[in-house]
């Protein structure tokens, strides 16, 4: 199998499992809890996460630095960097877990709604825990470890849902149902720890006397930066967007149960895909790292290109998905017709969303962290003046501001790459792609339409699903797009036939360097 293609397998179907274990966990929210509740819980969230910026540090830094060790055979200096990080992400996580018990009296300036203020306070534990949960996953990133690397996160995803369903599913009483959703996330975030600690001590890795604090702090710093706006941006929205619409004439509660709406039910819907480029890319930082390093640009531009159009292809085909299905879906799944309306209507922003996540992660890998800060900027920028809108299209506003974000960071991105590695993206390629799904989702639409008046949610559902995928595998293949039985063709175990030379020794008949081997590669590619 090519090493590629098998770590993108690993990654991807860990991350599948992972995010409909998370997906499982949002359903299980929106259900049992209702919006409300889901939109308490995830305000008092986004401000955690802003925190986790400036505690768990770059992993990316660390992965591409441990790799570098790695290569040289200085298992010492992986380990070293990997102590030097958690250093760093844990003293900023003890100032600001002080800092947050200090002004915990004072914590209603930044929560408009006071029932965020316990569940920040019950998750700021994890602010410590995070830091060496990152900073060991980036380790076995580092090593090229994928199973050890992607696994953690699936039981964190599914210790999180166990010990929600406990603490908040009525099983016990001694806090509500948002708060026991929060210690839940302690909880599994403490558990995830430990095992990652013991798995990294079993695979070789030690403590070690920690250095290169300044390399490290050299390339954090603009990460760290970078993840910080985003996050910023992101609570100013979950703080800001349920204020304006209780200003246009709802209750807090309805204010509130709206985000909770679009923030836990509609738009980690709508991202779920990304999981996918964020596999690709996971796989390609080590790779493209190492060929800048040695001067191959034309296959550095190669694995760029590939990852470009396979991101826009994810993109196409959950468009062409979502846009009919959207509101069967939220009904289906969440059973509320309206976050599946903000689905069907905001799935165009896919599109930005899948090209930013492929090319900021690349420009890192090429250590241009300066770079994807003033990206990030610029987006958040453009973004910000959005939200007022939300007085005239409501909590839509959310999806223009992200919308917008991503698309400007993607642009630019893009023009950068361009600069430092040359042409990479085939545009004819991509724009045919977007041309010819355009009239699939249209058509399934209207399809969804006829159907569900006939037949019923879950039936509509289904053969839409079918149709969509059934005609974008033939259009994919049809106008050359990308050598789809190529690429499964490299996932499959190759198979060795071994005869004896006349020496008597074991040769392989069908080597590495045959021809039909070396055709499939370039097909991928």
């Amino acid at each position: 199998m090519n090493k590629t293609a098998k770590s993108f397998s690993i990654v991807t179907g860990f991350s599948i499992l992972t995010r409909l274990v998370g997906f499982l966990y949002k359903i299980w929210m929106s259900r049992a809890l209702g919006a409300e509740t889901v939109g308490v819980y995830h305000i008092a969230t986004s401000v955690i996460f802003m925190l986790f910026t400036l505690t768990a540090g770059a992993p990316t830094v660390l992965s591409r630095k441990v790799a570098e060790a790695v290569a040289n055979g200085d298992s010492k200096r992986a380990n070293a960097l990997a102590c030097a990080s958690m250093l760093i992400g844990l003293t900023t996580a003890g100032v600001l877990v002080a800092l947050s018990l200090v002004l915990k009296s004072h914590l209603g300036i930044i929560f408009s709604n006071p029932d965020c203020i316990p569940i920040f306070l019950i998750l700021t534990p994890t602010l410590v825990t995070s830091t060496l949960y990152a900073s060991l996953r980036s380790w076995f990133w580092g090593h090229k470890k994928f199973v050890s690397f992607s696994s953690t996160e699936l039981l964190d995803e599914v210790t999180k849902l166990i010990l929600s369903v406990v603490f908040a599913g009525g099983i016990t009483s001694f806090c509500s149902p948002s708060q026991g959703v929060a210690l839940a996330m302690t909880i599994s975030d403490f558990v995830c720890v430990v095992v990652l600690a013991v798995m990294f001590f079993t695979a070789g890795g030690r403590m070690a006397k920690p250095s290169g604090f300044k390399e490290l702090l050299k390339s954090m710093i603009p990460l760290s930066a970078t993840r910080i706006l985003t996050s910023t941006t992101l609570s100013l929205v979950a703080l800001v967007i349920p204020k304006l619409l209780a200003s246009s004439g709802l209750s807090m509660a309805e204010a509130t149960a709206e985000y909770g709406r679009v923030a836990g039910m509609a738009l980690p819907l709508i991202m779920a895909p990304i999981t996918l480029v964020s596999s690709l890319s996971i796989v390609f930082i080590p790779d493209v790292a190492g060929l800048r390093a040695q001067g191959k640009m034309s296959e550095l531009r190669g694995k760029l290109s590939t990852l470009t159009l396979f991101s826009l292809i994810i993109a196409a085909t959950f468009f062409a998905l979502y846009l009919p299905l959207g509101e069967g879906l939220g009904e289906l799944l969440f059973k509320d017709a309206e976050a599946g309306k903000y689905v069907s209507y905001c799935s165009v922003l896919l599109f930005p969303v899948a090209l930013a996540n492929a090319t900021t992660p690349m420009l890192n890998s090429l250590g241009k962290e300066k770079n994807t800060l003033i990206t990030t900027v610029a987006g958040g920028v453009v973004c910000l003046p959005l939200i007022l809108l939300t007085k005239v299209i409501g909590s839509y506003a959310i999806a223009l501001c992200s919308g917008t974000c991503f698309l400007v960071t993607a642009i630019l991105n893009c023009i950068v790459l361009h600069k430092e590695i040359g042409s990479f993206a085939d545009a004819k390629k991509c724009l045919v792609l977007i041309l010819l799904f355009l009239p699939l989702a249209i058509s399934g639409y209207f399809g969804e339409r006829l159907l569900g008046a006939v037949v019923g949610n879950v039936t509509s559902v289904i053969v839409i699903s079918v149709y969509t995928l059934f005609f974008a595998f033939l259009l994919i293949n049809a106008f050359d797009i990308v050598d789809v039985v190529g690429f499964l063709r490299l996932l499959k175990p190759a198979k060795v036939t071994l005869h004896r030379s006349p020496s008597g020794e074991k040769h392989n008949k069908n080597p590495l360097g045959t021809r039909r081997t070396k055709r499939l590669s370039r097909r991928a590619r």
